[in-house]
């Protein structure tokens, strides 16, 4: 199935459930696999604590315009994450941030919102669009 879909241009993995820790969705398959993919939208539920998605080797998504991004539980474990999506998108032109904020933050939860925000948003001069969405 995956063979038949090369010509695939948007990707969209949300609310994707993980029956087991060791479960992942491998970006390098993706990368080979979908060569024209221009608009890739992930969404990790780090509940579990667990990253689903494996970053390992040395693969670029160069097509990719368009990454969206969104998390369950914001965590530095997600900024790592978005920050690594971040330098295998080369040619990324607009990055949309999903969110979940909760009312009540601590200061620590709101310190690490602002770190998010400007590492990702407002000092990667790559990135000519990204809207958060909270």
């Amino acid at each position: 199935m995956i063979s038949m879909s090369s010509n695939l241009r948007v990707l969209r993995l949300w609310d994707v459930v993980f029956d087991d820790e060791d479960d992942v969705v491998d970006l390098e398959t993706i990368a080979i696999c979908f060569p024209y993919l221009s608009h890739l939208s992930l969404s990790n539920d780090l509940r579990d604590g667990v990253i689903h998605y494996g970053l390992e080797g040395s693969y670029h998504l160069h097509n990719v315009a368009v990454l969206e991004v969104g998390w369950t539980v914001i965590s530095d474990i997600f900024s790592h994450w978005v920050e690594e999506l971040l330098q295998r998108c080369p040619n990324l032109e607009k990055l949309i941030i999903h969110g979940t904020v909760s009312d009540a933050k601590t200061p620590e939860e709101c310190q690490m919102l602002a770190k998010f925000y400007f590492l990702h948003c407002s000092a990667d001069a790559a990135v000519y669009a990204c809207r958060c969405v909270f």
